[in-house]
Formats: structure tokens, C-alpha cells, sequence
């Protein structure tokens, strides 16, 4: 846009109901026909998210509650089936976007034209991205034409700033911006903590291209702990 290996992939054990879906068992590569991000997972993440009140801006923050079924719809959207990879977008969206209360760069101020959405990508991403989709087609194109000036960054950043694009810029990014060994091991992380470590620190620094510090790795392991309990 870690660190001290806990154990925390203990908590991809196999349990009788799933936090994820009631059809689903929580060892990271099992495959899912769906992921129910639900609001108590959401809060075990990012227990700031309870509430806006008090957020320096208001029109960018989101609860708990109002996130966790655009992160569900997200998921389902690109096809996020394993919990090793949910862990990994919900702890990054978490992160980056200051548990929910941001969704557009400001720092340093007053912050970088055009970057934003919930993973807080950059405008150059948020192009592709705008331009991925196909309900923004005739407004992407219309921006697109007007040159790259702040103005226009900032604007087609807009576009994607909508709920349901929002909170599904972390999935389309590691479908489309990773390497297939990235998602393929971020699928797989089951097996011991460090298997599952690894992976979720190659996804930071070849990925997302930064480095998987102990701040990023204390919210996937909560992460972790929140999609495998009941």
C-alpha cells in the first residue's frame, strides 16, 4: 500500500457450524459456495467499527453492520470462496481504511488525488477497476477522455466509491492485480501457522506491495480467529 508467528492458524480447525456459512467447514482451503461475512466478524476485526459517531468524516465511514453485507456481496462478486483469503481482504480493508473510517486517501494532507475505496488503492488502480466494470462503462469512458488532472482522478475514484464497489475493491484487486501463486496460497494456508503466515506475507509485499508489519499482521490474526469461530 510480521513479526512474532503465533499460532493462529489453529483457529482454521475444522468446526461443526461455521461462522462463514453453515455449509462450510473453516479450514482455510476448504472451498464455500458462499462466505457470510457477518457483523460480529467484522467488529472482532475492527472493534472500532461499532460506530461513526465522532469520525473526522462522516460520509466516509461505515459500521460494522452497514459493511459486512457489501463484504459478503464483494466476495461473491469475485469469487472469494476460501477463509484464507477473506482473512486476508477483510484484515487489509480493516486496516487501510482506519477500521471503515475512511474510504479516500488524506494523508498526508491533503491527501493523494484519486486514491481510495476501502483497501485504499491508488488512482491509477482505480481506473482499471472503474473500467472493470460494466455499469460504470459510459461514465468511466466520458471521465477517462478528459485526461489524468486531479480533478479527473478524483472523479472516477467517485464512481467507485458507491457501496457495492466500495467494500469490493480488496476482492477484485487479488483476483486481478495478484499472481495465481499469491491466491493460490492464500487458499491453500492450511497445514501449520507458519504456512499460513507465509502466505498472507507474500500477499502483502508482492502484492499489495508493502511490508507485512506487526500492525497489518495483528488485524489478520484477528482476522483468522473471527472466520473460524462459531
Amino acid at each position: 500500500m510480521i513479526c512474532t508467528i503465533l499460532l493462529v492458524c489453529l483457529a482454521f480447525a475444522t468446526h461443526s457450524t461455521s461462522a462463514l456459512s453453515v455449509r462450510r467447514q473453516t479450514t482455510a482451503g476448504t472451498t464455500s459456495p458462499s462466505l457470510d461475512i457477518t457483523e460480529a466478524q467484522v467488529l472482532q476485526v475492527s472493534p472500532a467499527a461499532n460506530t461513526c459517531t465522532g469520525a473526522p468524516y462522516a460520509d466516509e465511514c461505515a459500521t460494522a453492520a452497514q459493511a459486512a453485507p457489501y463484504i459478503t456481496a464483494g466476495f461473491q462478486t469475485y469469487s472469494i470462496t476460501t477463509s484464507g483469503e477473506a482473512a486476508a481482504l477483510l484484515s487489509l480493508m480493516a486496516f487501510e481504511s482506519g477500521d471503515f473510517k475512511y474510504d479516500k486517501n488524506h494523508f498526508p494532507a491533503p491527501g493523494r488525488p484519486g486514491q481510495g475505496t476501502r483497501n485504499m488503492q491508488s488512482a491509477a488502480f482505480n481506473k482499471e477497476y472503474a473500467a472493470s466494470i460494466p455499469s460504470l462503462a459510459s461514465q468511466f469512458s466520458s471521465l477517462a477522455s478528459q485526461g489524468d488532472d486531479d480533478t479527473t482522478e478524483n472523479a472516477i475514484r467517485q464512481l467507485v466509491l458507491a457501496d457495492q464497489y466500495d467494500f469490493a475493491s480488496a476482492a477484485w484487486f487479488l483476483t486481478s492485480q495478484c499472481s495465481s501463486a499469491v491466491r493460490s496460497a492464500l487458499q491453500g494456508s492450511s497445514g501449520s501457522e507458519g504456512v499460513a503466515l507465509q502466505a498472507w506475507q507474500d500477499y502483502i509485499s508482492s502484492c499489495v506491495g508493502t511490508s507485512p508489519t506487526s500492525d497489518r499482521q495483528a488485524y489478520w490474526e484477528k482476522a483468522v480467529t473471527a472466520l473460524s469461530s462459531a
